[in-house]
C-alpha cells in the first residue's frame, strides 16, 4: 500500500497546487508547514488514533522507534478563493534526512490471526493524534464506569481540554478545521499527546513510515488524503 497523497510534495513549505472542489470550483492551494510540538516517546510504541475516542493500547503501530523526543509537523493547506484551511498530513519527524521511500505503518491487530495487521485507523470526532503507548494507557485510565450523564468522568474532561486547546491553536478562520493541541496528559507527568484536525474530518486514515537513502527511519506521516496523487493510481 502506498500513500494516497504525494507526501514528499505536500511536506514542502511553499508548495502549491490546483484543486477542483466540486462544491466551490477550482481552488489555488498554498501549502505551509508548521511545527506544533514535540512528542515524548517513553516506550517507543506509537499509537495513531482519534484521541476523543478512548485510546485502545492494543492498537499500537507494530514498528517500534527509539524512545526520545520528536517534533511533530503539520502540512497546512490554504484554499483560495474559498478561504478554507485543512491539514493535508501530520508528520512525526525522526531524523532530518530526506525521505526516499514510504511504507504503510501497520497497526497491531490483537483479535486477528493475520500477521499483517490493520492499515488505517477510524476517526469519528474529526481529530487524529500521535501518542506514546504509556501516555495512551494513562488516558484510557481516566475512564470511569461509575460516572453517568450529565456528569463527566476524567476522560470526558480531558477531551474537553483537548478541544479547547485545539480551538485556541487554529490555522485559518474556522476553528477546528485545522486546529491542534500539544498537551500533557496529567499534571504529575511529562507524558504528552499531540492532536490535530483530520483533513476533511471523519473517515479512515493510514500512516506511513518514511525511510532515508541509508534505509533509516526518517518520519512517520498520517496521510489525510486531501489531494490524491494521480501517479499513485
Amino acid at each position: 500500500m502506498t500513500p494516497i497523497s504525494n507526501l514528499n510534495a505536500i511536506l514542502q513549505d511553499a508548495y502549491s497546487l490546483k484543486y477542483d472542489w466540486e462544491a466551490y470550483g477550482l481552488q489555488d492551494v498554498a501549502i505551509s508547514t508548521h511545527k506544533i510540538g514535540e512528542l515524548i516517546l517513553t516506550s517507543g510504541r506509537i499509537i495513531a488514533c482519534d484521541p476523543l475516542i478512548v485510546p485502545d493500547v492494543r492498537y499500537h503501530l507494530k514498528k517500534v522507534v527509539r524512545p526520545g523526543t520528536y517534533p511533530v509537523i503539520v502540512s497546512v493547506a490554504d484554499f483560495q478563493p474559498i478561504g478554507d484551511t485543512r491539514f493535508a498530513c501530520a508528520m512525526l519527524r525522526i531524523n532530518n534526512e530526506p525521505t526516499v521511500k514510504w511504507e504503510v505503518a501497520l497497526i497491531n491487530e490483537p483479535d486477528s490471526a493475520q500477521a499483517d495487521g490493520r492499515l488505517a485507523y477510524g476517526v469519528d470526532a474529526g481529530t487524529g493524534c500521535f501518542v506514546d503507548w504509556d501516555a495512551a494507557e494513562m488516558i484510557a485510565g481516566l475512564v470511569s464506569l461509575e460516572v453517568r450523564y450529565p456528569e463527566k468522568d476524567e476522560f470526558e474532561m480531558f477531551c474537553d481540554r483537548v478541544i479547547v486547546e485545539m480551538e485556541n491553536n487554529s490555522f485559518g478562520k474556522h476553528p477546528l478545521t485545522a486546529g491542534w493541541a500539544s498537551m500533557k496528559v496529567g499534571d504529575d507527568t511529562e507524558a504528552n499527546i499531540i492532536a490535530f484536525s483530520s483533513g476533511w474530518g471523519d473517515g479512515g486514515y493510514s500512516s506511513f513510515w518514511g525511510y532515508d537513502a541509508s534505509g533509516n527511519l526518517s518520519s512517520l506521516v498520517t496521510d489525510f488524503a486531501l489531494f490524491p496523487d494521480p501517479s499513485a493510481a
